[in-house]
């Protein structure tokens, strides 16, 4: 039987609000759609939260196996928003992309990635949660503030970087009326770099980094925004750097029970690397998103990447645990 890939996104346009710059572009899901019906499988695209939710539902349950959902849903305000599709799709009993609900959780979350993984010896700057405006940093200065829950550089920009107390209000107040809570860590100086990691829990393959250099000394919103795109990717890593982030990624995949593929990002202080966050529902275009380009440059094709990525999906859904409660409800 013909499988069925559905492509559950959020769609991206010059009028959606800021916290939407996560949303990926209808010329990244046409390009997905082309991509997946090549590789011969029929492809549906849901967008909106009933649609998905009905769709799903209704598949027969003998049949759902044959179906799998492509998770490009990234919402927003809520900490629970990238794992709104395993949720429900492990709950069904309906393969999907990506990595569980917990993973997706736990990784938005980078307060609590960052204390999960420095206690097993990951390397990250010292960081503070801020949730009111009478949080004062116990950090040293210059440090570094962002959203805590927030990917694509969102409320990000070159004020971020906080030499003084005195300083502190100006920044983080207006902050604070958008974002429920906010990430102050010490303030890496170093370059930039970025790492793909593919496979399920104990099958795990480190894609080479690459630097991520772009205008300014801060990675901001406007770097990062889908009208400006302007970073770039230097590939010419160190062998050693390049060995020790591939070591580090293995390990934080393993530790997190990551599936399918995350990237993470680092940035460097006096040469070592230290790890600024993870993300579980990275972008998929060929054109801007730092993975698929991380993936070409090992000289495979983005084809391979899109058909890798569903093998490892209904890999997972067949063989991992967490989907047996709902296999075993629909017998």
């Amino acid at each position: 039987m013909k499988r069925t890939v559905i492509l559950a996104c959020d769609l991206y346009d010059e009028k959606t609000p800021e916290l939407c710059q996560e949303w990926e572009s209808e010329v990244t899901i046409q390009s997905m759609e082309d991509t997946v019906q090549k590789l011969g499988y029929d492809v549906a695209i849901l967008s909106h939260p009933t649609e998905i939710a009905s769709v799903l539902s209704n598949i027969p349950p003998n049949d759902r196996k044959n179906w799998i959902v492509w998770n490009l849903v990234e919402g927003y305000h809520s900490p629970n928003r990238e794992a709104y599709i395993p949720a429900l799709c492990e709950y069904l009993a309906i393969p999907h992309t990506g990595s569980s609900a917990s993973v997706q959780t736990l990784t938005l979350d980078k307060y609590k990635t960052k204390l999960f993984l420095k206690s097993f010896g990951i390397p990250t700057a010292d960081s503070q949660l801020i949730r009111n405006p009478n949080d004062i940093p116990k950090i040293p200065f210059p440090l570094f503030l962002k959203p805590n829950g927030e990917g694509s550089s969102l409320g990000i920009g070159e004020k971020n970087r906080i030499e003084k107390i005195e300083d502190w209000d100006v920044v983080s107040s207006p902050l604070l009326k958008i974002y429920p809570s906010l990430l102050a860590e010490t303030y890496l100086s170093g370059r930039e770099l970025t790492i793909a990691v593919l496979g399920n829990q104990g099958n795990y393959q480190a894609i080479p980094p690459a630097f991520v250099d772009y205008p300014g000394s801060v990675y901001s919103d406007l770097v990062k925004s889908k009208e400006s795109f302007v970073e770039s990717l230097d590939f010419q890593v160190p062998g050693e750097l390049s060995d020790s982030l591939q070591s580090y990624s293995l390990k934080i995949a393993e530790l997190l029970g990551s599936s399918g593929y995350i990237r993470l990002d680092f940035k460097l202080e006096k040469e070592q690397p230290y790890l600024l966050e993870v993300n579980a529902t990275p972008g998929f275009s060929s054109i801007y998103s730092t993975l698929p380009l991380l993936w070409g440059n090992s000289g495979k094709t983005y084809s391979e990447l899109i058909n890798h990525c569903l093998e490892l999906g209904f890999e997972e859904y067949n063989h991992h645990f967490r989907y047996q409660y709902a296999k075993d409800r629909n017998l």
